[in-house]
């Protein structure tokens, strides 16, 4: 029974830390920077002109970011598989 009363004082103590962060963090004021879907994937991916003004974009780092994420998925999902005829 004392091992839940803490558990819960410490889930309430951490929900009101976050609702504290969100709500005194200094927001910023005014309007957003449009931009556009074309303006977002040469941000990230880069670009690759007939002109020779290659720009270095970061398609590479999503790519093997997202390859470890999956590797670590699914050595998560190994580590809880439970072997039978144990």
């Amino acid at each position: 029974m004392r091992r839940a009363v803490t558990r819960a004082l410490a889930v309430c103590l951490l929900a009101l830390l976050f609702v504290l962060a969100v709500t005194e963090a200094s927001w910023p004021e005014g309007e957003m920077d449009r931009i556009t879907n074309e303006q977002l994937g040469e941000e990230l991916f880069g670009t690759s002109g007939d002109d020779g003004d290659d720009v270095e974009g970061y398609g590479l780092v999503f790519f093997l970011v997202g390859l470890l994420l999956l590797v670590a998925m699914l050595g998560g999902v190994f580590l809880a598989k439970e072997e039978e005829g144990e």
